[in-house]
């Protein structure tokens, strides 16, 4: 094999196949604190002098940040109720392009049930808190560059990403913000905008639990905002289009709707090239905004 082929496949395994690059001494589970929810003008008006919000929870996540003695960009990724091991090949990758990675879900130790299983699930509005948690915990790693953390969400999460930017929502509380963030087949039928920071948004053409046809109104809708939605649209695939663990698309039902959340599907399944479309597009998007260079 010619050197320039060699070169080639090396590039393109490091693009498409995960590969652990870190050694066991660079992981840690950490706990961090949802933010308390700050009052709503509803509440001050109506509620005893004095009065607050309960605190917020603590999460258990995974955090993973490369060797070395250098600040890095990072990625938070809030994931499904699903085996971690189903996004282990996203934190691979993002290793693998030069960021940390904190990592967590809902479904917490020890049992991995969802801590919020009386109520719906960790979306837009305690899922927005906790994101701000883990950007507060990740600022204050002294090997974190802060002000290049980006997020990630799935599914019905996607709404964390579209909430976080939501000067409507929770961003009105915070002065801290992501760099950037990316919603994966997430509902767009909120927090549709305007928006402070740059969002991109993967969805699939033949999802049956969430619409894509909304999030594709949303990015029109966004174009001439001062930050627009940058929309994809893989017209083939279906929800989970980028977890190679979900395995030949299929019905799931109640899988991907634990809560019995109003939803007309339930296909689940992968395929290959809408994810190696997607791996692109992510890897393009945070390099235009989490790179300390930009670019």
């Amino acid at each position: 094999m010619g050197m320039s082929r060699f070169v080639a496949l090396v590039l393109i395994v490091s693009l498409f196949a995960p590969v652990d690059l870190f050694a066991e001494e660079n992981r840690k589970t950490v706990v961090f604190e949802i933010p308390r929810a700050p009052l709503t003008s509803f509440q001050k008006a109506r509620l005893p002098a004095g009065h607050t919000n309960p605190a917020g929870r603590k999460l258990s996540a995974a955090l993973i940040v490369p060797p070395g003695e250098g600040r890095v960009p990072a990625v938070v990724l809030v994931r499904t109720c699903h085996d971690s091991r189903y996004y282990q090949p996203w934190t691979d990758r993002l290793h693998a392009w030069g960021y940390a990675t904190l990592m967590f879900s809902r479904c917490q130790p020890p049992d991995f049930q969802p801590v919020d299983n009386k109520v719906a699930s960790l979306d837009w509005k305690e899922g927005a808190l906790a994101a701000y948690g883990a950007l507060k915990f990740m600022q204050a790693h002294p090997r974190i560059l802060p002000d290049r953390i980006g997020l990630i969400a799935w599914s019905r999460l996607g709404m964390i990403p579209l909430s976080v930017f939501n000067p409507e929502g929770a961003a009105q509380f915070f002065t801290e913000r992501f760099a950037a963030a990316i919603a994966v087949y997430p509902f767009c039928s909120f927090a549709r905008g305007p928006h402070e920071g740059p969002i991109l948004v993967l969805s699939a053409g033949k999802d049956d639990w969430v619409d894509p046809h909304v999030c594709a109104r949303m990015a029109r809708l966004t174009a001439n905002d001062r930050v627009s939605v940058e929309f994809r649209l893989y017209p083939d695939a279906v929800h989970g289009f980028d977890i190679e663990a979900f395995g030949a698309p299929r019905f799931v039902g109640q899988e991907i709707n634990p809560d019995g959340f109003a939803a007309g599907g339930g296909t689940l399944g992968f395929s290959r090239s809408a994810q190696a479309r997607a791996i692109e597009e992510v890897r393009s998007f945070l390099t235009r905004y989490l790179s300390p260079t930009g670019g």
